[in-house]
């Protein structure tokens, strides 16, 4: 990031944490996170053929691999699991190394918030709340962005992390936003709302895998976003299953919106060969539709506006 923080936020934890009048204390880990991180580190020098040919077993978690954060102040800490810390090169990519945040969930343990691979992670003070921030692979956005930056802050109503501008000013969710973990991407039934999950049941679609000279079959796609209608309720973007050897890409993209019964409607079928945005400056977001062209030279978005009455999209232009 332009100014890189070192220091993760443990601001609120310091008055919760102190034992009598003594200073406040780092907490210590929960077991199960440290068994996880001891788990990976020595699993990756692990070799099934030959067992005995391995470094020593690693009994300590290293320094700065679990880290205590306040991200949901309800006064207990949260933990960032860094495995760029450990080293381990199984969990390091092009995106970066895996970053994992356990948030904490009352009396349920921990929820999984974020589960990815970022260049750079923190989580710091901003807006008059703790903001978890990413730097990930610039794929993830438009081409003109040397920074990939995406912000989110814990909704604990949701129970997961929500989206917020990032600390450069960006604020458009290309694609409709960075999964901050797999369970966010709501690609199975059990994980969608109930009309979802009759399209992602109906919407299969079978293709060629000229791979192997067989088929393979695909589902729909679905990502949850910011609210885009005015209710203050998240939508849906809804990605339809395309053959390869027909088309690269999706060749176009859905719009599930929530009605006032709290039901799920399908408010926009986009044109072929459109790709989904969606601006998180104002409030509703603003959905933007970018044209397919080349990575380099991004097309100019067109902007689609809501019309409450009639309950559809329509686009206004760039």
């Amino acid at each position: 990031m332009t100014q890189k923080i070192h220091g993760l936020l443990i601001t609120g934890l310091a008055a919760i944490l102190i034992a009598g009048p003594v200073a406040a204390q780092v907490p210590s880990p929960p077991e199960g996170l440290v068994w996880m991180a001891l788990n990976a580190i020595n699993g990756d020098a692990f070799d099934r053929d030959d067992p005995t040919n391995r470094p020593p077993l690693v009994t300590e978690v290293p320094e700065g691999m679990l880290r205590p954060v306040d991200v949901s102040r309800d006064g207990r800490a949260d933990w960032i699991v860094d495995f760029r810390v450990a080293g381990l090169s199984a969990f390091c990519g092009t995106g970066g190394c895996a970053q994992i945040l356990y948030v904490s969930g009352g009396d349920t343990g921990f929820v999984r918030a974020f589960d990815n691979q970022a260049l750079e992670f923190e989580v710091a003070e901003r807006g008059g709340e703790a903001r978890v921030e990413a730097m990930v692979h610039r794929l993830n956005c438009r081409p003109e962005q040397p920074e990939c930056l995406y912000a989110w802050a814990w909704d604990p109503t949701l129970g997961r992390l929500v989206e917020r501008p990032a600390s450069n000013g960006l604020t458009r969710l290309q694609g409709g936003g960075f999964d901050p973990t797999d369970a966010t991407r709501a690609d199975t039934p059990d994980s969608l709302p109930n009309e979802l999950s009759q399209v992602w049941f109906g919407g299969r679609l079978t293709c060629r895998d000229e791979s192997d000279d067989g088929f393979v079959a695909l589902r729909p796609e679905f990502r949850s976003v910011p609210d885009i209608n005015g209710d203050g309720q998240r939508d849906w973007i809804g990605i339809p299953p395309v053959c390869e050897a027909e088309t690269m890409g999706s060749p176009s993209f859905e719009l599930w919106v929530t009605t006032g019964n709290g039901e799920l409607e399908l408010a926009y079928t986009s044109a072929s060969n459109r790709y989904p945005s969606i601006d998180i400056r104002t409030t509703p977001a603003t959905v933007l539709v970018n044209p397919s062209c080349d990575y380099d030279e991004p097309c100019p978005d067109e902007r689609l506006r809501w019309d409450g009455p009639g309950g559809r999209f329509s686009l206004v232009g760039s």
